[in-house]
C-alpha cells in the first residue's frame, strides 16, 4: 500500500519505486518526509490497523522511538519539498536538487503577472 501526498511536485515513478523496493527488501514502514517534517510518501507492505496506528502516533514527531518500540524496520527516502505557499515556491524555484525543468518552470512563473 503506497500513500502520496498531492502537493509534493518531484513526486515521480522512480521515487514510488524506490518505496516499494525497499518493502520489497524487508522493510516494515517506508517514509519520505517534506521540508516541514511531514511525510510525502508513506509505504506498508499491507494495511496492517496496528502498523497504522504506530505510524499515526509517529506523524507528531516521535517517529524513530514510535517504530523502534514495536521493532519496526524503516526505510527512508529522499527530502522533498511541499508546495503549500508562495515561500515554498520560491525555495524550489533556486534549490540545486529540484528537478532543473521544475525549477526552471516555477522561476518563470514566478516573474508572470497574477492571472484575474
Amino acid at each position: 500500500m503506497l500513500l502520496a501526498a498531492p502537493d509534493v511536485p518531484a513526486l515521480d515513478l522512480p521515487l514510488a519505486r524506490a518505496a516499494l523496493e525497499d518493502l520489497a527488501a524487508g522493510c516494515d514502514v517506508v517514509l519520505g518526509a517534506a521540508h516541514d517534517a511531514r511525510p510525502y510518501i508513506l509505504a506498508v507492505p499491507r494495511p496492517d490497523p496496528e502498523l497504522l496506528a504506530v505510524v499515526e502516533r509517529s506523524l507528531d514527531g516521535g517517529i524513530l522511538g514510535a517504530f523502534a518500540e514495536r521493532g519496526v524496520t524503516l526505510g527512508m527516502l529522499r527530502h522533498e519539498r511541499r508546495l503549500a505557499s508562495a515561500g515554498d515556491v520560491r525555495a524550489l524555484a533556486i534549490d540545486p536538487l529540484a528537478p532543473a525543468d521544475l525549477a526552471a518552470l516555477l522561476r518563470r512563473r514566478s516573474h508572470e503577472p497574477p492571472r484575474r
